[in-house]
């Protein structure tokens, strides 16, 4: 986590399966009046700072949850208001001390009114599950991982979906249209060919498979490494000695998925000598050198910010040719 200019430390190990969370809460009541305690998780390699409420703009013509904007070092920056995007609210005799979360990811930053962090924890992506329907439905499809605190008894952790999240809340505009023209320009005829994406957001899959199939290309897609590494494993079980690129000649991966990070999977597939020939694309949330670096270190071919479909197509059609 940056902060005050400092340097981003390492927060994701080169394949290691293991990052950092910076762990925060948001209360809501019981039917009973009870205290309820949220508590939720964001990368640490998203997290440029953490600072008290600052002086808010407000904007006219907003949803309440994405009505401010504020001045932080020297730069505004839309303010989002997590509780009430969430429709959860405090116990009125509880003394909340709100702090805002600057996040910087896709491209862009966004602060996140959140009620308390916590501090910040080291998970092994291993650790976290997908979410089971039930919890989903409570949260409306925007959690993507769920883990338990080891040492707070019955207490989880949750992982949202914070690109959803941020885009639904007007925090960033995606680059996810695209001209048919520029499809043209890329000579769209060019494109054939299998790609795997690997992407634990069902936003994230569905702009991928859209767009890679407006192209031309057949998609599989997979919510996380391990359900793409299997995919990949079964291929070769039933392809005997053909090379795995007669069937898959491409393949886009998240970094941030439960069971196994995209950095994880992609050495996985690099150090496997019938799987190392696909190329690899990331594609992810974390910009800044450093997270490309990791992503070379592991031997990924590409690497992309989500979600400017432009330059995603022409790198497809880079490794495609």
């Amino acid at each position: 986590m940056a902060q005050n200019g400092g340097a981003v430390p390492e927060v994701l190990k080169v394949g290691t399966n293991e990052m950092e969370l910076v762990v925060f809460r948001m209360f809501s009541s019981h039917p009973d009046g009870t205290p309820e305690i949220l508590d939720y998780g964001v990368n640490v390699a998203k997290v440029r700072e953490i600072i008290p409420m600052p002086t808010l703009t407000k904007v006219p013509d907003m949803p309440s949850y994405a009505e401010a904007l504020a001045e932080v070092r020297g730069e505004v920056i839309p303010i989002v208001d997590l509780g009430n995007w969430m429709k959860v609210k405090p116990p009125a005799n509880m003394d909340i001390r709100l702090k805002v979360i600057v996040l910087e990811m896709l491209g862009t930053t966004v602060g996140m009114i959140v009620h308390e962090v916590e501090r910040i924890r080291r998970i092994k992506w291993d650790q976290i599950k997908p979410p089971p329907a039930l919890l989903q439905a409570k949260h409306s499809g925007r959690v993507t991982g769920v883990t338990k605190i080891d040492d707070e008894g019955d207490s989880l952790l949750l992982i949202l979906d914070l690109e959803s999240v941020i885009s639904e809340m007007g925090g960033f505009t995606p680059k996810h249209t695209i001209a048919l023209e520029e499809i043209e320009r890329i000579e769209k005829k060019k494109l054939k060919g299998t790609v795997l994406i690997a992407d634990d957001s069902s936003v994230a899959r569905k702009i991928l498979k859209d767009t890679l199939e407006n192209a031309g290309l057949h998609v599989i897609d997979a919510i996380d490494g391990k359900q793409a590494l299997q995919i990949l494993t079964d291929f070769m079980s039933k392809i005997g000695d053909k090379p795995i690129t007669d069937f898959v000649q491409l393949i886009i991966s998240d970094v941030e998925m439960p069971e196994m990070d995209g950095l994880t999977f992609t050495k996985n597939v690099k150090n496997n000598p019938k799987l190392q020939i696909i190329p690899v694309i990331i594609n992810t949330s974390l910009s800044g050198d450093e997270n490309k670096e990791k992503a070379k270190g592991v031997g990924a071919d590409g690497y992309m910010v989500k979600f400017d479909v432009t330059k995603l197509l022409h790198e497809v059609a880079r490794l495609l040719k």
